[in-house]
């Protein structure tokens, strides 16, 4: 059970929708049956054509607690602002239209965690639903005891791990992303990265709970697995966006260096392999995409830096290590093709599958 003062905390609880009506019922039951009931949840339908918006209000009749926002178009991040701007909780939960919560207690652990320790940000483990099995993800033990102004915490948290990059799965005190103005951008793909490394970089304090608090489910339609001939274009105005948001904030653009290198190899990586996969495994087309990152100023200078050794990579994963080297050092000479052959013997091999936080999958 959870004291009475702290029921009084309100959480908001948003969800931007579009096109999700096979699964928004599970969506909704999951945070109504929770054991914490002072919530407000937002719902932002984002132009469906399905039933979605007839399914939302009739939860919408029955609960009052459900309120759904009619938007046109505009895409997860500009919901999750509505509903940012609309929110009246003390704490913050994003969920996505088609995932679920497994535990019904799992806002009570929140609401504990975050008043016992007074948590900027709290964040559970999670797992994936992969053709209707769930697949534990890494855990975030693996840098949760490390200190955040640790590189080892920064790589691992947003990258090989990956557990900070992800709206869902937390839950956030309003007034710290109040206080430091943080919004999601206008991007086509990954704003909840560049919102968490924005939240990051104002010196959020985490907390983190062990338990499994999210489902995340595989959904061929969302636009997480969708080839997007504008990724590269993305990735860069997010990488930007990054640059200036270290300024803004009165940062040393020196201690967040290797933060935007990492963030451009995995870029580049997965832009390649997408490429791979959307031209009938063509190496002309992945080259073509790396030669994008490798011939930007930023990109550039990132590879050159990341590629020189004499500068120690502060984290502990050798593979991790080797790869991000061997990535650097193939990019910043312009060996593009040969970096072609060798992303795809990694994507044949199912190598990026198994340095995944789920591991290799069966198909």
């Amino acid at each position: 059970m959870i004291a009475l003062e702290k029921q009084q905390k309100k959480i908001s609880v948003i969800i931007p929708v579009y096109n999700a009506e096979k699964y928004i019922r599970e969506t909704l039951d999951s945070i109504i049956k929770q054991s914490y009931k002072n919530l407000e949840i937002i719902l932002i339908d984002n132009g469906s054509k399905d039933r979605s918006p007839d399914i939302i209000q009739k939860y919408e009749a029955k609960y009052p607690e459900i309120h759904m926002i009619e938007e046109s178009g505009k895409g997860p991040g500009a919901s999750r602002n509505r509903g940012l701007k609309l929110a009246k909780g003390d704490y913050i939960v994003f969920a996505d239209a088609d995932d679920y919560l497994p535990d019904k207690e799992i806002f009570c652990k929140y609401i504990n965690l975050a008043e016992q320790t007074d948590a900027d940000i709290v964040v559970s483990n999670y797992a994936r639903l992969w053709k209707d099995k769930i697949l534990p993800a890494t855990k975030h033990q693996s840098f949760a005891l490390c200190s955040p102004s640790s590189e080892e915490f920064r790589f691992q948290g947003f990258f090989s791990v990956g557990t900070l990059s992800y709206a869902w799965g937390k839950l956030y005190r309003r007034e710290f992303l109040r206080n430091h103005q943080i919004y999601f951008a206008d991007l086509s793909y990954a704003e909840d990265k560049l919102f968490n490394m924005q939240c990051y970089i104002c010196d959020a304090k985490y907390a983190f709970l062990e338990d499994i608090g999210y489902i995340y489910r595989k959904n061929d339609m969302s636009v997480s697995w969708q080839y997007r001939p504008d990724s590269v274009e993305n990735w860069f105005k997010l990488v930007y966006e990054l640059k200036s948001w270290i300024e803004k904030k009165d940062k040393d653009p020196k201690e967040y260096t290797s933060l935007i290198g990492y963030l451009l190899i995995f870029a580049a990586f997965f832009d390649g392999k997408m490429e791979y996969m959307q031209h009938k495994k063509s190496l002309w087309a992945v080259r073509k995409v790396l030669k994008k990152y490798g011939s930007n100023p930023m990109g550039r200078k990132a590879f050159t830096e990341l590629a020189d050794r004499r500068k120690k990579l502060q984290i502990t994963q050798k593979l991790w290590k080797i790869m991000i080297r061997t990535f650097s050092l193939g990019m910043k000479w312009r060996w593009y093709l040969l970096m072609s052959v060798g992303i795809k013997i990694l994507v044949s091999c199912r190598v990026d599958e198994r340095l995944s936080d789920t591991g290799i999958r069966k198909k």
